[in-house]
């Protein structure tokens, strides 16, 4: 099963950038509640962020702004 959500201590092993890659840029290009977003917790200091991969796989490879279905540019990146 391919993990739909992962923390970002692990995005690194993922996406093979640094953790400050993803910090650098949330709240920016990064939006919360799109691509990341931060479980409920009763934690003051310490709170978990968990980020959406396939919305960062989505970003990184510039489908972003399209409308068209993510089934379709997988397609593509088959064919490509």
């Amino acid at each position: 099963m391919k993990k739909k959500f992962a923390q970002t201590k692990n995005l690194p092993d993922i996406f093979d950038l640094s953790v400050d890659y993803f910090y650098a840029r949330m709240g920016k290009e990064f939006v919360a509640g799109v691509h990341y977003f931060i479980p409920p917790t009763t934690s003051k200091t310490k709170k978990a962020i968990l980020w959406d991969l396939e919305a960062l796989e989505n970003w990184l490879r510039g489908y972003e702004n399209s409308k068209a279905d993510p089934e379709v540019f997988e397609l593509l990146d088959r064919i490509s």
